[in-house]
């Protein structure tokens, strides 16, 4: 197992960083997600719009809910 101590921990941890851990004899098997999947039909594009402040370029952005309403409950998507 190897893990890494920076000789400016302090300042870094300071900024919201940490430390991490590497195990490189683990093995871990992936589990599939287990949560419904959103569809592209399920987003919308918004109209062109110049982003004063933020990028100073003209945009467009792909919205998709993660909530859905079924049987009268929310549920993730």
């Amino acid at each position: 197992m190897t893990s890494c101590l920076l000789p400016f921990f302090l300042v870094i941890s300071s900024k919201g960083f940490h430390t991490y851990a590497f195990n490189s004899t683990a093995h871990t098997h992936r589990f599939p997600d287990e949560i419904l999947a959103v569809t592209y039909e399920d987003g919308k594009w918004s109209k062109p719009y110049y982003d004063c402040g933020g990028g100073n370029i003209w945009m467009l952005t792909y919205t998709v809910p993660f909530f859905g309403f079924a049987n009268g409950s929310y549920y993730f998507k």
